[in-house]
This record gives C-alpha cells, sequence and structure tokens, in this order.
C-alpha cells in the first residue's frame, strides 16, 4: 500500500443507498417538496446533500416506483413539485431498515472488538 493511499479517507457503505432510505423515512412521516428535504435530511439524518443530487436521486426513486411526485400550485410562491411515498417505497424502507439493523450490529461488534484488542493503545 503507497503512502497516498493511507492519506485517503475510505468510504465504506454506499451513501447513496442510506440517503434513500432517510428521504423515504421523511416522507412516511409526511409529504414534502426537494428544499424540505434538503433541510430534513440535514436535521433528521445527519447528511447535507447537494439539491441537484437530491432532485438526481428523487427521480430515480420515483422511476424505481418508490415515490411520486405533483406540483403543487403555490399562491405565495412559485409552484412547487411535491412527494409522497408509494407502497413499494414503504416496502423497500421496512427492507432497508432490516438490512441497516444487521449493518448497525455489525459495525458495533466490530467497534467493540477493535476496543478490546486496543484499549489503551494510540494507532
Amino acid at each position: 500500500m503507497t503512502s497516498s493511499s493511507h492519506a485517503k479517507s475510505r468510504s465504506f457503505g454506499n451513501i447513496e443507498k442510506f440517503i434513500e432510505s432517510c428521504i423515504l423515512l421523511l416522507l412516511s412521516k409526511d409529504s414534502s417538496h426537494g428544499y424540505g428535504l434538503m433541510d430534513d435530511l440535514e436535521k433528521h439524518c445527519g447528511h447535507k446533500v447537494d439539491i441537484g443530487n437530491l432532485y438526481r436521486t428523487l427521480r430515480k426513486m420515483e422511476m424505481k416506483g418508490w415515490v411520486e411526485s405533483s406540483w403543487d400550485e403555490n399562491e405565495a410562491g412559485p409552484d412547487r413539485r411535491v412527494y409522497i411515498i408509494t407502497k413499494e417505497g414503504k416496502e423497500f424502507l421496512a427492507s432497508a431498515v432490516s438490512s441497516l439493523t444487521q449493518t448497525d450490529k455489525l459495525i458495533h461488534r466490530f467497534f467493540k472488538g477493535f476496543n478490546q484488542m486496543f484499549k489503551g493503545v494510540a494507532l
């Protein structure tokens, strides 16, 4: 392994799939528009997302049948596209929760083992 590969941070997991799950979780509570979702993702899921990436993700999710959208005519400002979760989206969310629960258990087990092996040792 080269020294430059040590300097690069490694990303474990697929954040796109996690964001999809977070979006579905937020939409399972209430319908929302893109900017509302962007704010809620940062507040509730701890991830700041670019609005362009969010809309691309929402379009993919709509193509998969997990969300539906419609235009909300807004008298006080511009019309907004509002998103709702579908039955298929709720089913995917349930599957994601199951998978994330298993991942959470594995990560906690890893950290427990790491802390036991390297207790008090600086790496």
